[in-house]
């Protein structure tokens, strides 16, 4: 019954995070894409994270280890074997909302604010996944492929003197554009982080 009630409590836990950042990013949408640095540094990840956090809640609930759900769980697991098609799902996805004109749409465009809402929650959900799946050399590598195209995009942002979104003004792109080089030195930054910590943890035991 205690194991039960802790699957139960996790889910019920991840579940509430992910509708509350999804309301986060649905109610403060006018102002989180005010500026492209804000669009893409906050309000994308915003969304992504929704997912993950879904992601997790699915992963931790009772009902995906019956039945169908149980099937269906075991065909994802074949094909997202070591997380590599979850994580370069995240990589593609990514490359998409670094390009200008994708952020344009989704100011102009309904059916592409809706793509983006849909395309990067599930996204999320499968990066979580592919995230538990996959090794420390495989989740380095696609880090490093990350990291690099981050800081190659900021770089160009800021160096281009002519505005490559039509709804931002040059300032705004030149403040994404760092945002995304320290990102990019940051988010390694983090993981080898949290991944040394982890080692340190298994050598205690």
């Amino acid at each position: 019954m205690s194991g039960i009630l802790r699957y139960l409590h996790g889910s019920l836990a991840y579940a509430g995070m992910s509708a509350a950042l999804l309301v986060l990013a649905m109610v403060f949408n006018a102002a989180l894409t005010r500026s492209m640095a804000m669009h893409m540094l906050m309000h994308i990840p915003l969304i992504l994270f929704a997912g993950m956090a879904a992601g997790a809640a699915l992963c931790s609930s009772l009902w995906v280890r019956v039945g169908f759900w149980k099937k269906a769980g075991r065909i994802w697991a074949k094909y997202n074997e070591h997380g590599v098609p979850g994580l370069l799902l995240g990589i593609l996805v990514s490359s998409y909302w670094m390009i200008p004109k994708s952020l344009d749409d989704v100011l102009l465009l309904q059916t592409a604010a809706f793509g983006k809402y849909a395309g990067l929650f599930i996204t999320g959900m499968v990066l979580f996944d592919a995230l538990r799946r996959a090794n420390s050399v495989v989740t380095l590598f696609f880090l490093g492929n990350f990291s690099w195209m981050m800081a190659v995009v900021g770089l160009v942002y800021q160096e281009d003197t002519s505005r490559l979104c039509n709804a931002y003004l040059l300032g705004d792109q030149e403040m994404a554009g760092k945002g995304l080089v320290i990102l990019a030195v940051a988010v390694p930054v983090a993981w080898l982080w949290i991944e040394r910590t982890r080692l340190r943890r298994l050598v205690s035991k």
